[in-house]
Order: structure tokens, then C-alpha cells, then sequence
């Protein structure tokens, strides 16, 4: 678990994260597949300054990966963004991205 300072000890909360799968992922290999990997970074929001970075194991030759991986963070939720960055690992080219999301949390 990454810690987190906030403001008030009584404001963080534990954040479980589970990365299920892709479905129908960019094309971006010569040979039609993918071999992706979602990037998981924390955000102080107003700072847009990293505090946390996760990544999940690279899924070979798919475009419908299953990574099945839990990861846990202590957030603030007022402060913080999750942000979600699936790549394609490429020996050739270090990274090809393929998608992104950014969360903010309400509870």
C-alpha cells in the first residue's frame, strides 16, 4: 500500500484498484497485436505532482488483455486523481500509447 500524506489524518481512505482487462485495444504493433500494460499514477490535483506509480504485468500478443491485478492506495479524496495509461511495450520504440482515463473520487 502507498502512503499518502493529507491534510487531516481522518480525511484518507483506502483505495482498491482493480485492473480487470482491455477490450479491442488499439492496433499499434506491425503485426496487428498488442502487448499492453496499464500504467496506474497518483496526482495531487491542484499540484499535478506524481505520488504514487503502479503498473501491471505486460499481457503478450492481444488486444483483449486479462490482468486480473489489485493494487491499493491510501487517497485523499478530495486532492487526489488516479490516472489510468495503457501502453504497448515495444522493444523497437520504448512506448506506443494507447488509451488513458482520469478519476477523481467521491465517498
Amino acid at each position: 500500500m502507498f502512503f499518502l500524506p493529507c491534510f487531516f489524518q481522518n480525511e484518507t481512505r483506502v483505495l482498491r484498484v482493480k485492473v480487470v482487462a482491455g477490450i479491442d485495444l488499439a492496433k499499434k504493433d506491425i503485426i496487428g497485436a498488442s502487448d499492453p500494460y496499464v500504467k496506474l499514477s497518483l496526482y495531487v490535483a491542484d499540484e499535478n505532482r506524481e505520488l504514487a506509480l503502479v503498473q501491471t504485468k505486460t499481457i503478450k500478443k492481444t488486444l483483449n488483455p486479462k490482468w486480473n491485478e489489485e493494487f491499493y492506495f491510501r487517497v485523499c479524496p478530495h486532492n487526489h486523481r488516479l490516472l489510468f495509461e495503457v501502453f504497448d511495450e515495444n522493444r523497437l520504440v520504448r512506448l506506443i500509447f494507447l488509451q488513458y482515463l482520469m478519476m477523481s473520487f467521491k465517498f
